[in-house]
This record gives structure tokens, sequence and C-alpha cells, in this order.
């Protein structure tokens, strides 16, 4: 195991919690408001923990957060497949974390939320659909930023957090727009039903979406000149 491994997955721990922990957490703090600026306010806390998260810890572990990116990663042999189980642990690990918290802190106000789990609003196979093409718009985004040497390097966190802004208030009436198979499973284990009988959508659409978008870039960037892996020093 890499040296740095601990410090990577422990950065993966922190800012998918970050990500559970303040994004599922504002649906249930901003219940009241009215609903479109409840849509905006949501979709706006989770496109800027995300960026905060890259800011502060990319550096670390260039900041996956998400399963589904770590495996578009790996499918493009831009992240070493032996460790994809390393950063999935941790990854899960931290998102299911937040939610123990949401449900310790302030049970009466998450509850009726589910806990910010995501359930569609479509057929499984449209939500399905959806999460699928989400995530393969958002993985297309950051492997382009990510795995880049002419991308300068404030630009990832704002390129990601905006594409995570946009994917939301296009696709959160429909499916709760997951694109993140630990930001799904976490709210869903302390909601129960109905949010575990659907789970299997938000745990297989957004890696299928996240391959095709990272598959998609590798084939457009023909070739390696520019090309780095994610993290830039972690090789196979």
């Amino acid at each position: 195991m890499s040296d740095n491994m601990p410090r990577r997955c422990l950065a993966e721990f922190i800012g998918t919690f970050g990500i559970v922990f303040f994004g599922c957490g504002s649906i249930a703090s901003m219940q009241g408001q009215e609903a479109l600026a409840k849509h905006i306010g949501v979709n706006a806390v989770f496109g800027g923990i995300v960026a905060a998260m890259i800011y502060a810890l990319g550096g670390i572990s260039a900041a996956h957060f998400n399963p589904a990116v770590t495996v578009g990663f790996a499918i493009a042999k831009r992240f070493p497949a032996r460790y994809a189980p390393h950063y999935l642990a941790a990854q899960f690990g931290g998102a299911i974390f937040a939610s123990l918290l949401h449900y310790l802190l302030f049970p009466a106000l998450a509850a009726p939320v589910k806990y910010g789990a995501t359930l569609p609003s479509l057929t499984p196979f449209g939500a399905a659909m959806v999460e699928v093409v989400l995530t393969y718009f958002l993985m297309l985004v950051i492997i382009s930023v990510a795995t880049d040497r002419r991308v300068n390097g404030a630009i990832p966190a704002l390129a990601i957090g905006i594409t995570v802004f946009l994917c939301g208030v296009f696709g959160g009436s429909l499916t709760g727009c997951s694109m993140n198979p630990a930001r799904s499973l976490a709210p869903a284990l302390f909601a129960g039903s109905p949010a575990l009988s659907v789970i299997g959508i938000y745990l297989l659409a957004p890696i299928i979406g996240a391959m095709g978008g990272a598959m998609t870039f590798e084939w457009l960037r023909t070739g390696a000149e520019f090309a780095q892996n994610a993290p830039a020093d972690l090789i196979a």
C-alpha cells in the first residue's frame, strides 16, 4: 500500500462526510422555506460544499468523494484499481457517519425528510436513465479538469461545484440528483423503506454514467501527452 494511502483515505472520508452532512442536512434545516427557495438553496449547499472540499483536500486525495467517480477514474486508468476498495470504504464510511450524526443530533428535523434520501418521481427506468445522464456529465467535467495538465489548478473545484449545482437544479425534483452511491446509501440506511427499496438505482446508475463520462473524455483527449492521474503522484 502507498505510504500516503491512509492520509488519502482520511481525506476521502472527511470530504464525503462534509458533502452528506451539509448537503443532506440542508434538506432538513431548510424545511418550511418556499419550495423554489429551498430547491435552489439545497443545491447551492451541495455545489458549495463540493467545491470547498475540493479546494481543501484535493491536493491530498484528488477529491473523488464519490464511489462512482473512483470507479470512473479506475476504468479510465487514471486511478490504480487496486486502491479503489480503500477509497470506496472511506467514502461510504464518511457518508454513513454523517447520516448517523443527523440521526443523533436532530432526528426530529431529519426524519420527516428521510435524512435527505434520494427518491425518484419517475419510473425506475426513467430515474435510472436520468442518473446515468447526470453522472455522465459530472464525470466528464471531473476527469477533464482533474487529469489534464493544461487546466489551471484553480479551475477544478469551481467547475465541479457549478456542475453539481446545475445538475441538482435540473434533476433534484426528478430523482433527488444523487450522482453518488455513498450520498444515497447513507441516508437510506436510516430512512428505511421506501428509500431502501429503490437504492439499486442510486448504486448502479451513477457508476454506469461515470464510466461512460470517463471513457468519453479519454477518447476525446486522443493521447497521454497532457494526461495525469488523480492523484497525480499515485501510479499503477
